[in-house]
């Protein structure tokens, strides 16, 4: 009879084991709709985890920061559960959760365009649709293996082989398309239909040159349409700004492959450059700090205040 304390410090005891999903719905029909995952003992689990004993825990949703990253993990797997049915050849290597989005990278064996990255959006939207339960099962190192060599997915089989012996390995199931995870995800598509695909970018597979180069899938998710199109928005305003293309429009500077990094500057924009180092000089002067030159590897110019003698990067 385990009797499981809430985040608020009350208990509810149970005549036997359920899982986080149930104690979900002994609470509320929704919170359980709501209900991405939970944390059992701050030990973040699946909603078909068991509680089988006296344990605290508390119920992920979208509102939760761990349960939007639940979301946006599993949405990519969604992502290759769509290029699968797009790409059948398509061998997948890893698709982990980064600040406000995730990405997969996917070896398609050829080149990948933005109108591809449009298709494989149409068809996460219409597997989302489909309403389907992912299902995890729990399996061994070996059990792992023969699942990816019948699924002919050499990048999942590498990965497999550096898991040590006895480990048990986490598969979640989106229909036919089977993915292998720590987890935890979602226990249904309905919870990922705000998302969006953003872009495509080359990524060597474990970073190393010498290894094939993968197309990455890069991709955002929110707990709802709102917060979706308010960070679409974000971005559209931020690329609107993006310096690379005022200089461009302001004839401010210019780039060299002869010199990667380094800023060649038109008169328009040396007339701001030294706006700014004359602003940023009269502060330091301001504040008592003495001015230093120090070798470009490091910074053009420091400031040291004779007081303490720390120097501060400007």
């Amino acid at each position: 009879m385990p009797i499981v304390t809430l985040p608020d410090g009350s208990e509810k005891t149970f005549d036997a084991p359920l899982t986080v999903m149930q104690f979900a719905e002994s609470i509320g029909p929704g919170l359980a709709k709501a209900c991405v995952a939970g944390k059992i003992d701050g030990v973040p689990v699946d909603a078909a985890d068991l509680i089988d004993h006296d344990a605290e825990v508390s119920i992920l949703t979208a509102r939760d920061e761990e349960g939007l990253d639940i979301i946006r993990h599993s949405c990519a797997h969604l992502i290759g559960h769509a290029v699968k049915q797009l790409y059948p050849e398509a061998k997948m290597a890893i698709g982990p959760v980064i600040d406000d989005g995730f990405y997969y990278d996917i070896d398609f064996g050829e080149s990948v365009t933005p109108e591809d990255l449009e298709r494989i959006e149409s068809r996460m939207k219409a597997l989302i649709d489909h309403d389907y339960d992912v299902i995890r099962d729990y399996v061994d190192r070996d059990q792992a293996m023969l699942e990816f060599l019948h699924r002919d997915e050499p990048y999942k089989q590498e990965i497999i082989r550096e898991i040590p012996e006895g480990e048990t390995i986490r598969l979640y199931r989106h229909e036919e398309y089977v993915d292998m995870c720590r987890g935890p995800h979602v226990p249904n598509t309905r919870h990922l239909k705000a998302f969006k695909l953003t872009k495509l970018a080359g990524a060597y597979w474990h970073g190393d040159a010498s290894k094939p180069m993968l197309t990455r899938i890069y991709g955002t998710a929110w707990g709802d349409k709102k917060a979706l199109n308010a960070y679409l928005k974000r971005l559209e305003e931020a690329e609107k700004r993006d310096h690379r293309k005022l200089a461009k429009k302001m004839d401010l500077f210019h780039l060299q492959e002869e010199a990667p990094g380094m800023v060649f500057w038109h008169p328009n924009g040396w007339i701001l450059y030294q706006a700014l180092e004359q602003y940023m000089r009269r502060v330091q002067i301001e504040n008592g700090y003495q001015e230093i030159k120090t070798p470009l590897w490091w910074t053009s110019r420091c400031g040291r205040n004779p007081a303490t003698g720390d120097i501060t990067a400007t």
